[in-house]
């Protein structure tokens, strides 16, 4: 009887010897499974940021180019003041060569500074030639920058905008298979969810307005394009009429951005002579003594200015007030500006056809709340099908919905992950004046990030999982 029983510890030991090496192999199985889990789960993380780094870098890119926009119409406001200066000089030089008026007239009315500042127009004698269309030094540089706004930064902008979806997808491939080069594991093209589309958009036309803004803020900024306006008074009454009145020298400028994009600027200098007849009584005979003017468009109006289109060249055949009655509507007494002088601008005025303000990218409105984050977001799922998995078996997690395997459910016999990334606009540092800085793509301060992932996104992936997509 003994002898019979002794058989039944060796059976017992093979049964649990057998359990334990099935408990061997689940757990060998179980950790083979966990780091694949991992590997994936690290290999989408970082292809998931890559293209959130991607988003990133295209949306600061045109945030430069927003700016290189405004810089280069700052670039063109001071080549059209530069041009209407140079026909200012060339004019006022002519003017000292005629002695209309002399010199030594300034000079002793309004001080020896200003009659010296006269004489010196002498040097820029034939300088208009440099604002000349096609050929003058300054009119090639205002083309230049208009080319190079209309037809490198907006053509590149546009190319960013159309291409930084199918650019962010690619980086991320990249990414994604340097983690796994024996493509055992496949990167989902289809996103779980993605709010790129329409959050850049394009404002042309009409909407260019909002650029008008920011380049006349930035002129602001550069006081070669300030207005240019001063008046000297003599020190002595000329006229028994008006004894309260003296001589003026008035000096007057200004550089404008017109309508959408046309740049305009018109220096001029006059005389004006305090005198007085039975007729009108005490009035302001004006002597021009320079004058310069150039623009950007020639069908630009300038009924903002007062002038004439075809100024008299004298005035020997009628006297100057009674030209001044018959043809304007002009001030003499009590006006401000140089309006003989502005006719003598106009109708010798260089024009140099240009585009205008160009289009530009900016967030859409819809993305630009009040208060709160704007974030430029997306979800992304990556697959490893169970075949390319190293367990025993070598089919990985079997098919069918619902198997666990360590506390990570895999159904459609293949394993997943989902991840999701963001660009989010926050400055490296505080404004000076602790204002809040608002999105805005005319500022690089886009920066990528990992984002949580959303239950909806989570379950999108789920169901794509179930169904074997």
């Amino acid at each position: 009887m003994a002898r019979v029983q002794s058989g039944q510890s060796l059976a017992l030991a093979l049964v649990l010897l057998a359990a334990v090496a099935a408990g061997l192999v689940q757990s060998f199985n179980g950790g083979q499974l966990l780091r694949e889990k991992v590997r994936l789960s690290s290999a989408l993380d970082a292809a998931a940021y890559s293209g959130a780094l991607v988003q990133a870098r295209g949306l600061n890119f045109l945030a430069y180019t927003n700016r290189a926009l405004v810089a280069h119409q700052i670039a063109m406001a001071h080549a059209v003041t530069l041009a209407s200066w140079a026909k200012f000089g060339d004019a006022q030089a002519r003017q000292l060569a005629r002695a209309n008026p002399p010199a030594s007239l300034i000079g002793g009315l309004f001080g020896r500074s200003h009659g010296q500042a006269y004489r010196s127009a002498a040097a820029a004698a034939g300088a208009g030639t440099h604002a000349a269309w096609p050929d003058g030094a300054l009119a090639r540089a205002f083309a230049e920058h208009d080319r190079i706004v209309h037809d490198v930064l907006v053509r590149a902008q546009a190319t960013v905008q159309k291409t930084l979806a199918a650019s962010r997808m690619q980086a991320m491939r990249e990414v994604f298979a340097a983690h796994f080069p024996g493509a055992e594991a496949e990167l989902d093209s289809s996103l779980l969810a993605d709010t790129l589309p329409g959050f850049v958009v394009r404002y042309g036309g009409q909407a260019r307005g909002r650029l008008k803004g920011m380049v006349e803020d930035a002129a602001s900024r550069h006081g070669f394009l300030a207005p240019r306006n001063a008046t000297r008074r003599a020190l002595l009454p000329s006229e028994w009429r008006c004894p309260w009145l003296q001589h003026e020298l008035r000096r007057r400028g200004a550089t404008s951005l017109l309508d959408l994009g046309v740049w305009r600027s018109v220096d001029t200098e006059s005389f004006h002579a305090l005198r007085s007849n039975r007729w009108i009584g005490c009035y302001y005979r004006e002597y021009p003594m320079g004058w310069g003017a150039a623009k950007g468009d020639p069908q630009q109006p300038d009924d903002d200015l007062p002038h004439v289109e075809d100024p008299p060249a004298d005035f020997a055949d009628e006297d100057f007030w009674r030209w001044v009655r018959r043809h304007t509507n002009w001030d003499l007494l009590d006006g401000d500006a140089n309006p003989l002088a502005n006719s003598c601008a106009m109708s010798e005025s260089v024009a140099w056809p240009g585009r205008g303000l160009p289009s530009f990218a900016e967030i859409a409105q819809a993305g630009r709340p009040e208060d709160g984050e704007v974030a430029l977001r997306f979800a992304v799922r990556a697959v490893k099908p169970a075949a390319t998995m190293a367990t025993t078996d070598g089919k990985g997690p079997r098919a069918g919905a619902g198997r666990l395997w360590f506390g990570t459910q895999f159904p459609g016999n293949a394993m997943a992950a989902v991840a999701a990334a963001e660009t989010y606009f926050r400055r490296p540092h505080p404004r000076s004046d602790r204002r809040e800085e608002r999105p805005s793509l005319f500022m690089p301060y886009w920066q990528a990030r990992l984002s949580l992932v959303d239950p909806p996104e989570r379950a999108q992936a789920w169901h794509r999982q179930g169904a074997g997509k």
